[in-house]
């Protein structure tokens, strides 16, 4: 019998059965399907129990969460916070300031982090009041949230491989979303997908080609 460490299995087969029956879903959905079957929040929080399993026997205490996971269900809690339908890139942004892996790719890059925590906050308070109001149950994903935390953090994390993916790499991949006001802040910090690159992979912080001990 198929457990959860069978879930992308079990995605590709959910996909395929409801292609027959004439309804289409992205990878990403039947991912997400198969998350909520097995109870979990969302994909990736059953991803990392899939991977914890993956690792070999562990004591029947509760394991932490992982930083990613604590990242993303922040990013969850900071729009269920003010009642946002969906939970966006500049949520995720706003939460990956208090991840110690992305915080620490931003300070390198030379990125206030008190400047933009200040205007990510204004706008999510402000520029997002026209996300609608929910009146129960969790905030929906939006696409982008879902290509950046599911398809591209993982890519690049594969790049370099890794099995497991952080908040420097979800933090790279929302560089790729041009078109977010997430990535239009970080751009007005002066900080390109580059310089972070430069120091996730070389070490290198920005200006004077230091190398990060």
């Amino acid at each position: 019998m198929r457990d959860f460490r069978d879930a992308k299995v079990m995605a590709h087969t959910l996909r395929a059965a409801l292609a027959t029956k004439g309804h289409k879903v992205t990878n990403s959905e039947s991912l997400e399907l198969i998350a909520q079957a097995f109870g979990v929040t969302d994909w990736n929080t059953l991803s990392a129990a899939i991977r914890e399993e993956a690792a070999g026997p562990h004591s029947n205490a509760a394991a932490p969460q992982s930083p990613t996971t604590a990242t993303i269900h922040r990013a969850l809690a900071c729009a269920r916070q003010r009642k946002h339908q969906y939970v966006t890139l500049e949520h995720l942004l706003l939460a990956l300031l208090d991840d110690v892996d992305a915080s620490a790719v931003m300070m390198a890059c030379k990125v206030d982090l008190g400047g933009l925590k200040e205007k990510l906050t204004n706008y999510i308070d402000n520029d997002l009041k026209t996300l609608a109001i929910y009146d129960s149950g969790e905030p929906k994903h939006t696409a982008g949230f879902q290509r950046v935390v599911w398809q591209r953090a993982a890519h690049y994390a594969e790049e370099r491989g890794r099995l497991n993916w952080t908040g420097a790499e979800l933090l790279v991949a929302i560089f790729a979303e041009r078109q977010s006001p997430a990535a239009r802040l970080l751009g007005e910090q002066n900080m390109t997908r580059e310089d972070a690159l430069n120091f996730i992979v070389h070490g290198i912080v920005k200006g004077g080609g230091e190398t990060a001990t």
